[in-house]
Order: C-alpha cells, then structure tokens, then sequence
C-alpha cells in the first residue's frame, strides 16, 4: 500500500468466485486498495493507482450467498478491461468517492 492516508475507508467483501473476502476499502489521493481482514486470505488483496481506473460503478448481484447474493456490488473497471467486484453497504457514497478521484 502507499504511504498515503485515505481520503475515505469502507467495510467492504472482495468478490472473489464463489466468495466474498471481508476487508476494508480505502481511497487515497492516488490509489484504491482493499486490504482483506484476515492474512490467510493470500491473494485477495488489491491496490490500483487511479491513473488505471477506466470506470467505477454499479454491478448486478450473482445470486449466490457466499458472494453477496443479489445485492448491487461496487466494480472497478481497469483499462485492460478487467473488472474487479466489491460487496459494500455504502455503494452509491464509494462510486461517488472515487468517481471525484479520477477527475482530478
């Protein structure tokens, strides 16, 4: 993670196939990172600088339980086209958030 401090922090769930990593969610002047709540969760960390976000918004639910059922899920489009997927209760305030961030 960078040195920085975050501008805004969530409790969010890392989607990740059939789960859903607990962590947190934090935006800095530069990146988004997720850090998982537990150091078992080895590989379901995820840090972006800003400059490689493409697009932020709302994605639809999967259905399955373990992954956060139906609910709407934060997605972070990067500019290879990849898409990465976080449950979060304050979704419209993160896409809000972050959206801000790659303006500026």
């Amino acid at each position: 993670m960078t040195d920085e401090k975050p501008l805004a922090t969530w409790r969010a769930a890392r989607s990740m196939g059939k789960v859903a990593v607990p962590g947190e969610l934090q935006v800095t002047k530069t990146h988004v990172v997720f850090e998982p709540k537990s150091a078992r969760t080895s590989g379901a960390r995820f840090s972006v600088a800003l400059t490689f976000v493409a697009g932020v918004g709302p994605a639809p639910g999967t259905g399955r339980f373990f992954s956060g059922g139906k609910r709407e899920r934060l997605c972070i489009t990067l500019g290879d086209g990849s898409e990465w997927l976080f449950v979060i209760a304050e979704l419209e305030a993160a896409i809000a958030q972050i959206r801000g961030r790659l303006t500026k």
